[in-house]
């Protein structure tokens, strides 16, 4: 893997870095009602804290749809515009994820990574995404709690990486160059990792008040 970390791909890190760091909830919330969501709410720079906050619909439903596509559109482009090899494709998936969560501009406080993880997977595999909503939908069915369903379907996300490494006929993108079920699942993995990391606390807090 070391010898991955060429010039090139650091250099698509960086650049995905600064696209997945635009503060989408950060702006449209500000621009709203002059708040600042970090400091509102939970704080989360996301989709459900900027409809907290600002109790709009439309700015909840912008702030998601922009932060899906700026993981999707990004990825699709390298990957079938650009045509760049696999690797550096989910290099650039990890750059876009890391913006998000951890974006220089507002001193690293981000997101959950749940929407531009959503738009990066739909790229590089939308079952993925599927098993995501499906727990999703379960979940909710018996609590009727959103950030429970997010956190829960979350956490579950090496299940369905799992899940498409042992089917044949969940494996997609498989045609593209230097393509490996190996960099799929490591890169995938560290995605995961990335968005879990911002999720470790709000499960604490959903244990403690069961407690």
């Amino acid at each position: 893997m070391a010898e991955l970390l060429t010039i090139k791909n650091l250099l698509i890190i960086v650049l995905c870095y600064l696209i997945g760091s635009f503060p989408t909830a950060y702006v449209f919330v500000k621009l709203k009602s002059n708040k600042d969501i970090t400091k509102e709410g939970s704080g989360n720079v996301g989709t459900l804290n900027s409809f907290k906050v600002t109790q709009s619909k439309t700015i909840g439903i912008t702030v998601l749809l922009i932060d899906l596509l700026k993981g999707l559109i990004p990825v699709y482009a390298m990957m079938f515009i650009l045509n760049m090899a696999y690797p550096s494709i989910m290099f650039g998936a990890c750059g876009l994820i890391l913006g998000h969560n951890y974006p220089v501009w507002l001193k690293f406080k981000g997101g959950r990574g749940l929407a531009a993880g959503a738009g990066i997977f739909f790229a590089v595999n939308y079952f993925i995404v599927f098993g995501w909503c499906l727990v999703w939908l379960v979940i909710f069915a018996f609590k009727k709690k959103v950030l429970l369903s997010n956190t829960i379907a979350t956490f579950c996300l090496p299940v369905y990486i799992l899940l498409v490494n042992n089917f044949e006929w969940l494996v997609v993108n498989s045609g593209i160059n230097e393509f490996s079920q190996t960099y799929f699942t490591v890169f995938s993995i560290v995605i995961t990792i990335i968005i879990l990391s911002k999720h470790l606390e709000v499960f604490k807090n959903l244990f403690q008040k069961k407690s």
